[in-house]
């Protein structure tokens, strides 16, 4: 990747608002071994995160997004999520489905060489991903809002219970066990979307530099151990055993993940 392309990059990470949309859903979906970010809208439309089909492409994206609002019949389809990344949330450009063919349509392969691998890759973005996306969307549910607080199963009434008593003990059986099941439904969502995070790990990984502990790094490590210390009056060689520790069951995790079939 050339270092023009990172500039532009950094370019559209600095053009991004600060406020912006979160999404119902989020989940990542392989197109041909290669990670897309799709979401749910608050208002019930789907979407597509700019920047990981321009980078499978290897389009600049700030160049695609100014091409997008330059475009009035799909300038409005363009919206700022909370993508949930391994770096943090961050407010990524996203084009709502309806946008998507046309956008790609605007993506000109004529000048490029018949065989060219690239070529072939946009084609078959322009030929298949929206037909993809949009049965991502059309499999999604709405999601039931889990109550905050735990709702507790209720007493079974005793000997010489009224029928109104008993008809109250059965509408909050009803509500504990759709509470039971809109946890697990939120668990389940949540689980997945952890994993379409993890998905995207090895990218991400493939694309840093070596890795190297900077003596910014270093004095940054330092002056947290030491303001833990102040806090928990631990001695800073348990801390450090403690976060050599987490970093050894962090191995451990992705080494045990990787030995699954």
């Amino acid at each position: 990747m050339s270092g023009g392309y990172e500039d532009e990059q950094e370019q559209e990470h600095e053009e991004q608002p600060t406020q912006a949309l979160i999404p119902v859903e989020q989940e990542t979906i392989l197109f041909h071994g290669k990670p897309i970010v799709a979401v749910k809208l608050p208002d019930g439309q789907s979407g597509v995160v700019l920047r990981w089909i321009c980078e499978n492409l290897q389009i600049a994206s700030n160049m695609q997004i100014a091409r997008i609002k330059r475009t009035e019949v799909i300038t409005d389809d363009l919206v700022y999520v909370s993508i949930e990344s391994s770096s943090g949330v961050q407010n990524m450009a996203t084009l709502t489905l309806r946008g998507v063919p046309y956008w790609l349509a605007t993506i000109d392969t004529r000048r490029m060489e018949k065989d060219n691998p690239r070529r072939l890759e946009i084609l078959q973005y322009q030929r298949e991903v929206v037909d993809v996306l949009y049965e991502w969307a059309s499999t999604r549910k709405p999601q039931t809002l889990v109550p905050a607080e735990p709702i507790d199963r209720p007493a079974v009434p005793g000997p010489g219970a009224t029928p109104e008593m008993w008809l109250e003990y059965h509408q909050q059986m009803v509500a504990f066990l759709e509470w039971q099941r809109d946890m697990q439904s939120w668990q389940g969502s949540i689980e997945s979307r952890v994993e379409g995070i993890e998905a995207l790990i090895p990218d991400i990984l493939d694309r840093l530099p070596p890795a190297t502990i900077s003596s910014a790094h270093q004095q940054q490590v330092k002056a947290l151990v030491k303001q833990l210390t102040d806090l928990t009056g631990k001695h800073p060689a348990t801390i450090y055993k403690q976060v050599e520790k987490w970093f050894k069951g962090q191995i451990d995790q992705v080494r045990a993940r990787k030995q699954k079939p």
